[in-house]
């Protein structure tokens, strides 16, 4: 079982996940128990593999994806780096393209 992280203002979340477009195939996924994606509490997951350890990831909405490149989360290190400590915690659709097209605009990374 997966052990999946914390959220403190989760309503507000899951608003922003609901409301999110990008987010819509996940839902579907979710609710059909498909491609490793849960509902917990009304909040979505993802479930994946990250060097060898099974994790669940908090899917972000669109909006709040700068917080997690900016956060100790991603920790303006370069590409590869900054998208597996992103990975660790986070999904959204097309993560690693967003996070290459970030790092290419982030003057610390």
């Amino acid at each position: 079982m997966f052990t999946c992280t914390f959220v403190s203002d989760a309503g507000a979340l899951i608003k922003k996940q609901t409301d999110n477009d990008t987010l819509t195939s996940c839902w579907e996924m979710a609710r059909d128990n498909k491609e490793g994606f849960i509902i917990s509490l009304e909040l979505l997951y993802h479930n994946d593999k990250v060097e060898g350890q099974s994790i669940c990831q908090l899917c972000v909405p669109e909006c709040r994806r700068d917080l997690a490149h900016d956060s100790v989360f991603g920790g303006h290190l370069g590409e590869r780096k900054t998208g597996e400590r992103i990975r660790l915690s986070f999904y959204w659709p097309k993560l690693r393209y967003s996070v290459r097209q970030y790092v290419m605009s982030c003057t610390n990374c």
